[in-house]
């Protein structure tokens, strides 16, 4: 079966702020569009994110596509407690202090163990916080940077 995607709340974001990565993301669903589940820890960081009311319909509309057609996925209280785990390797090996870490970092890290555990792929233009994650993380797999324009995915 060929891979589901999820999509990290950066590469919406980035969508919503900018049109050439809109044109790209809009490009990339087209083709791979039937393989992308939104994961519960990007709903979380979309609605958090939403400050206006037209945010917050457009959000809503989002997310309603996906569950609408079952192309959801969320974490089990395994994945919660292996994200935990992950948070203080961080913080054992990666020198993380969490208490000064990114708010982001939690989410980042229960959106890996999320992931894993539904084994899809995510896609970010967030480097930097998920290969420390993967090396913490074994079989969580990401692909980064996300792209200007669609490419071909496995």
């Amino acid at each position: 079966m060929p891979d589901l995607f999820a999509l990290d709340t950066s590469v919406y974001i980035s969508a919503l702020r900018n049109a050439v990565e809109l044109g790209a993301l809009q490009e990339f669903l087209k083709v791979y569009g039937r393989r992308v589940i939104v994961a519960g820890p990007v709903a979380m960081e979309l609605r958090a994110g939403a400050p206006t009311v037209r945010h917050v319909e457009a959000v809503d509309a989002l997310l309603e596509a996906y569950a609408h057609r079952k192309r959801t996925i969320a974490g089990s209280y395994a994945a919660h407690a292996e994200a935990g785990r992950v948070l203080a390797a961080l913080a054992a090996h990666e020198r993380v202090v969490l208490a000064q870490a990114p708010r982001s970092l939690t989410a980042d890290v229960l959106l890996a163990t999320v992931c894993r555990e539904h084994d899809v792929v995510l896609i970010t233009d967030n480097h930097k916080d998920f290969a420390p994650i993967q090396r913490h993380l074994r079989g969580f797999r990401f692909i980064a940077p996300w792209p200007a324009g669609p490419r071909p995915y496995r």
